[in-house]
């Protein structure tokens, strides 16, 4: 199974690790890596480790196919933040260039969970805002997609096993 999901920008990367599917077939536990390009600091912290619902994996496609489509109408146009219910990260998809389905770039913040200093203390969260090609986030979701099916493809055989 697939279980690495590449988002790179102009100046970082966030690979999500999904990996051990709850018994619920729910929820991937999830670990995100924030990474800047070596070529502006070398700097690289990961996420604690969280959960994400299957839903929110298919809420998030749906982000930036929205997104990618309201910058056709609408260069300006900026989503609202994306968070999970688990707050492992949450990300800003910002207004850009977008001449086609495939072809422009727009701005993005990304920001990962790493703790707390204390228990009674907030979520501190840590990243970066860059622009993102079209290509780039399409790659990104079309590899979302890919874990989707192939969890849905697991989940028929399990039943026409069980």
């Amino acid at each position: 199974m697939i279980d690495k999901c590449l988002l790179e920008t102009d100046g970082y990367l966030v690979l999500f690790d999904l990996k051990n599917l709850d018994s619920s077939q729910e929820y991937f536990d999830l670990i995100v890596d924030f990474q800047l390009d070596s070529r502006i600091f070398e700097f690289s912290i990961k996420s604690i480790p969280s959960f994400i619902a299957i839903k929110d994996l298919y809420r998030l496609v749906t982000y930036f196919e929205e997104h990618i489509a309201n910058l056709q109408k609408d260069p300006n146009s900026e989503s609202y933040t994306f968070i999970t219910w688990e707050l492992g990260f949450q990300l800003q998809a910002q207004s850009g260039d977008v001449d086609s389905p495939n072809d422009g770039e727009f701005g993005l913040l990304f920001m990962i969970n790493v703790g707390r200093s204390h228990e009674q203390a907030s979520r501190t969260y840590v990243g970066g805002e860059s622009t993102v090609t079209v290509e780039n986030a399409r790659k990104f979701t079309s590899s979302l997609q890919a874990v989707l099916a192939q969890l849905s493809d697991s989940r028929v055989t399990a039943t026409s096993n069980g």
